[in-house]
């Protein structure tokens, strides 16, 4: 008998739950057997159980996996690496909530005009936004002795002769790419000097990406061109004339596919069918609205990175503005309007998941996926909030308001700090989410939260509404 639990563990040679001693019990469990004989003896039989009816090796183990997967899986705030923790399978395991970015830290406010567009470095330091007002700016984050988060615009790159739309840092971060009407530009993301301006597409640059490896990027645009580049800058291929006028496009990360989202016109011939010579010269509107619904379909289109050829085409209904890929490669998340957000599974080409609440009809509004894992979807709105899903269950998590009047745009999650995101907004600011700080300091309170002024300089106040 052990008086203490302590000595009970170190009789038992346990080394803890996260130790290794409970996995070598599992093993030796299945190396060996219990069995009876003789009718009422039990007796140890070392190895000597048919395979037809011994737990496969290490099944025991695999099965606990499973179900500590599971029960982490349909936690709906799980935010932490899959082996940071170990919880117990007697009771179901769930996160609490307040360690999930809810609350907004810190308003940045630089841009004079609406902010379309904001995307993070690879190291999360930094922050390039994009704006209407013709400027992209880079935000640079940083902490102090207490780890309390410290902002400051860091470079105003000014040099777009129209409103920015898209951002793209290289795999080093020490380029970034904007795209302003259909010009491109390279930036060093260290001195804000623009390096290259490229001239090529023929109508506005819709999506710019990084390839994974770092030796150049991908451009595709209206004018239905896609054009692989360079890291100078230098075309290295043209895929020539797609099918759709192409509004977003991603790399999946494994380095297999492109995925590209867009309008298809369809020939005259096609548009025309079902519509008679009177409908269309009594000038019909119900018949010209039907007209210009058959005028054009929207699509989903995956190509084969390294060939070129398309795998598959899938038509979707409603307009298409964001795509993103997953960090396995399996999905692609879209922004569809009216109102939705679907995740497709490229595996099997079928849609997985719709996502509703947010309101989206008449801008382009960007999704993006969130945590540790992947496991939630965000998106602006034109409601001027931000929602925030489970992914795997669909569950509307959170609606965060807070941005003034007008479309919340962008939203992104730092790629290191997966308790923080940001957003940006019709009301020329940025918000950064973070989870609520000890005590909590509600917006209600009156308290002044940290904003800048183009010169860098903390401002207090909130951030402009539209006027």
């Amino acid at each position: 008998m052990c008086s203490e639990s302590e000595d009970l563990r170190q009789r038992a040679g346990w080394d803890g739950a996260a130790g290794s001693s409970r996995r070598q019990l599992l093993n030796n469990l299945q190396s060996s057997s219990l069995s009876l004989t003789n009718g009422s003896r039990l007796s140890y039989s070392p190895g000597h159980i048919p395979s037809s009816i011994m737990i496969p090796q290490r099944r025991i183990a695999t099965l606990l996996s499973q179900a500590h997967a599971h029960q982490q899986q349909y936690c709906l705030y799980h935010n932490t690496p899959s082996d940071s923790i170990s919880f117990s399978l007697y009771t179901d395991h769930n996160c609490d909530k307040s360690a999930f970015p809810q609350v907004t830290t810190t308003i940045l406010q630089v841009h004079s005009d609406e902010v379309w567009n904001l995307e993070w470095s690879h190291d999360g330091l930094q922050l390039a936004t994009a704006s209407k007002d013709k400027t992209a700016i880079i935000w640079k984050l940083s902490y102090d002795a207490e780890l309390r988060t410290q902002w400051e615009p860091h470079l105003i790159l000014k040099d777009h002769p129209y409103s920015v739309g898209c951002l793209a840092w290289s795999k080093d971060d020490s380029m970034l790419l904007s795209s302003t009407e259909n010009l491109i530009k390279l930036w060093n993301a260290k001195t804000g000097v623009c390096t290259k301006t490229l001239d090529v597409h023929r109508e506005t640059v819709t999506a710019l990406a990084w390839l994974p490896d770092g030796t150049g990027f991908i451009s595709g645009g209206l004018d239905r061109n896609i054009v692989l580049w360079d890291i100078e800058g230098n075309i290295r291929d043209k895929w020539g004339e797609t099918g759709i006028r192409i509004t977003d496009l991603a790399i999946t990360p494994d380095f297999s596919c492109l995925v590209t989202v867009g309008m298809q016109h369809l020939p005259f011939g096609i548009i025309n069918e079902g519509i008679t010579g009177r409908e269309v010269q009594s000038g019909d509107a119900a018949a010209a609205g039907a007209a210009a619904a058959r005028a054009s379909e929207n699509r989903m289109v995956i190509y084969d990175l390294t060939t070129k050829q398309i795998e598959s085409s899938i038509r979707l209904e409603g307009e298409l503005t964001s795509v993103m890929i997953s960090q396995d490669s399996r999905f692609a998340l879209i922004n569809h309007a009216p109102d939705e957000i679907h995740l497709w599974d490229l595996d099997t080409g079928r849609l997985s998941r719709k996502y509703t609440g947010q309101r989206q009809g008449r801008h382009v509004i960007r999704s993006c996926f969130g945590g540790y894992d992947g496991n939630f979807v965000v998106s602006g709105s034109e409601d001027s909030n931000v929602y925030i899903w489970h992914r795997d269950t669909g569950a509307l998590l959170e609606v965060l308001a807070g941005h003034g009047e007008g479309s919340v745009n962008s939203v992104a999650w730092n790629p290191t700090n997966h308790r923080m995101f940001a957003s940006c907004s019709d009301d020329h600011t940025i918000r950064i989410w973070e989870t609520p700080p000890e005590p909590v300091i509600e917006e209600s309170s009156g308290l002044p939260r940290p904003t800048f002024t183009e010169n860098g300089n903390s401002a207090n106040g909130k951030g402009k509404t539209r006027q």
